[in-house]
């Protein structure tokens, strides 16, 4: 299996948390691209995320759904294969997990999101949701 690497951020790019997975074996968690923590996949993960990637896998058509207008409280999702020119999955949210890019991504996106919020908040509780740039302003008035 390939590395894989689900990543979500704010419309400006400030605050981008990822997960990577590299070949089904071992799981990084990264925010602003630097690595925070690393770790073995449990047999529990892999019984989850084997079949939803195997499928994914297999499945070579971009999702890609143009992120519409909005506000600071947008979110955009991606999903992509380490060997791929393009993400494989490429969505605007208002709220994660995020939804609309057909059964199969949204079963995955849903379980890779799950498991980095549950890999943040085991690090730093506080900051275990996606934290936008307006949010950041807030919290320091």
């Amino acid at each position: 299996m390939r590395t894989v690497t689900y990543e979500r951020s704010g419309r400006t790019n400030t605050g981008a948390q990822a997960l990577r997975l590299e070949g089904m074996r071992h799981l990084k968690v990264l925010e602003q691209g630097d690595i925070v923590s690393e770790r073995a996949l449990t047999a529990a993960e892999l019984q989850r995320l084997g079949p939803l990637l195997e499928r994914a896998n297999e499945d070579t058509v971009p999702v890609v759904m143009v992120p519409l207008a909005g506000g600071p409280e947008g979110l955009a999702v991606t999903l992509a294969f380490e060997d791929e020119e393009s993400p494989r999955v490429r969505v605007a949210a208002e709220r994660l997990p995020a939804q609309g890019a057909g059964p199969l991504y949204d079963a995955l996106l849903s379980e890779l999101d799950a498991l980095l919020t549950a890999e943040l908040h085991a690090r730093a509780p506080r900051h275990a949701h996606a934290v936008l740039p307006h949010q950041l302003r807030e919290e320091e008035q």
